[in-house]
């Protein structure tokens, strides 16, 4: 076998590869046994027919071809092996029709990764986002707990902005009716968007019990273009008027919510949790900054076999997210009013940016020879046990998904790498040293299975010649926009 290689292009090597008359004859005869196994020739035992007979009951050319197709299987092998290539995917092969008694040459043309140039890492410097927690920062968490806290009680006056009211609320535009609430409840603001803007202040000083005609107009950016602009008709009864009462910032708020008997212990405890949450998001902020400068800074060209499976993972994650909700993909689809190949390609440049990110900490583990030891998977895989995942071991973990933790750590190594050389003397607190174990699990499982297959897809080849409309809402919120029921 003679290989040559063509790497004129970074992103493809083309394989030629030439066989000699000798190794086609020797394959076809490995194929000839194998098919004597698997067919029966009328008068001989399975396995023991001539090999004349089973040719005139096939065909010799196709014992030839069965022999030419593992031949290529096992030869690129071992041509991507001595050449150092590692596949994204598989070959593009050109194979011609075999000539009995003649050399044979196929082409393989294989995507490849062009190399990642980096940029000087070392040089790079960020600064520590700040942690500092603030008496304002705690007096606006207790309000926030005060707001929490508080009682709605009946007001014995004119409804006012901030008050709750519940409220018979019949919309109609023209001659159609778009929305007939009962006893529906919300808080009244003078920031309310969407098809009930400009609603609030006409219940403002309406008392329980009265009822009131008015109008107001659909903002002209209304998402539904036949109601935008549209002057709406309201017939308003109100129900009841509720005020908010907070409670005091005392020791008796304190009480209220928890385990601490004073002010202090909870205005402690909220400084404690807020500094925590401080660390935590500075600790986030830092790796992503010092990552995005380094990729930045780096030279790559993402191969577009990658950002296609990036954005099916992206899309598999969408799936399963709206899963989660209970909304179907093609509920979410018809929502958006996308087409699925339209949703593709609005992730292209996340997609694109994720795997330039992979690239770039992989280029970087490698040029800092950061190795993950069999410890350390062990270590890992009974951290996610103990989260309540599921239980894997060194025995029972795939090769897919043990390939893909030792990736993902080594990514999470060459990151806190990177923090270290760019914030200088500043260590990186423990709290953003360790790779949540859920969300690498998450993504062990659900690559395991495709990277495995993938492997295999990569070296073995297959020869080939030639390359709803929505019903009426309560309103709740300030940013409510209901959808439309039209009850004609």
């Amino acid at each position: 076998m003679k290989v040559t290689v063509d790497r004129s292009t970074e992103s493809e090597a083309v394989l030629n590869v030439e066989l000699e008359w000798s190794e086609v004859e020797k394959a076809s005869d490995k194929a000839y046994r194998k098919l004597a196994q698997k067919y029966t020739v009328p008068g001989f035992r399975k396995g023991h027919a001539p090999r004349s007979m089973l040719e005139r009951m096939l065909g010799k050319e196709a014992i030839y071809q069965e022999g030419l197709e593992d031949l290529i299987e096992t030869t690129y092998r071992e041509a991507i092996r001595t050449n150092d290539l590692t596949p994204l995917g598989q070959p593009d092969l050109d194979a011609p029709i075999i000539e009995i008694g003649q050399p044979y040459t196929y082409t393989a043309h294989v995507p490849v990764q062009p190399a990642v140039e980096l940029g000087d890492y070392h040089a790079i410097r960020v600064k520590r986002p700040s942690t500092e927690v603030t008496d304002k920062d705690v007096d606006d968490v207790l309000e926030r707990i005060r707001q929490d806290q508080a009682m709605w009680l009946p007001a014995d006056r004119p409804a006012e902005i901030g008050d709750k009211v519940s409220v018979d609320l019949k919309l109609t535009v023209g001659d159609r009716t778009i929305s007939d609430l009962k006893d529906n409840e919300f808080e009244l603001t003078g920031e309310r968007v969407g098809i009930f803007s400009g609603m609030d202040q006409h219940i403002v000083g309406l008392t329980e019990g009265q009822s009131k005609e008015f109008t107001a107009a659909i903002p002209e950016d209304y998402a539904n273009s036949e109601l935008a602009g549209k002057e709406a008709h309201y017939e308003v009864t109100v129900k009841a008027v509720r005020y908010r009462e907070l409670p005091g910032l005392d020791d008796e708020l304190a009480k209220s919510i928890g385990e601490y008997q004073t002010l202090d212990a909870l205005r402690d405890a909220v400084r404690t949790q807020l500094q925590t949450q401080k660390e935590n998001e500075a600790n986030r902020e830092l790796r992503e900054a010092v990552v995005k400068q380094v990729s930045d800074e780096s030279k790559v060209e993402v191969h577009p076999v990658l950002v296609h499976e990036e954005v099916d993972t992206m899309l598999e994650e969408t799936k399963r997210m709206l899963e989660q909700n209970r909304i179907s993909f093609e509920q979410y689809l018809s929502m958006t009013q996308k087409s699925e190949e339209e949703h593709r390609e609005e992730m292209e440049p996340d997609a694109r940016e994720r795997v330039k990110r992979d690239l770039v900490l992989d280029t970087v583990a490698s040029a800092e020879d950061i190795q993950i030891s069999d410890e350390q998977v062990a270590g890992w895989l009974e951290l996610y046990a103990a989260m309540g995942g599921r239980r894997l071991t060194a025995k029972t973990v795939t090769p897919g998904q043990r390939a893909n933790i030792v990736t993902r750590l080594r990514r999470d190594k060459a990151v806190s790498l990177l923090v270290e050389i760019a914030t200088k003397e500043e260590p990186e607190t423990p709290a953003a040293d360790a790779v949540p174990a859920g969300a690498v699990v998450a993504d062990v499982e659900r690559k395991a299975v495709s990277e495995t297959a993938g492997e295999a897809a990569k070296e073995a080849p297959k020869t080939k010649k030639s390359r709803t409309a929505s019903k009426s809402e309560k309103i709740t919120s300030s940013e409510d926009q209901p959808g439309e029921t039209d009850s004609n």
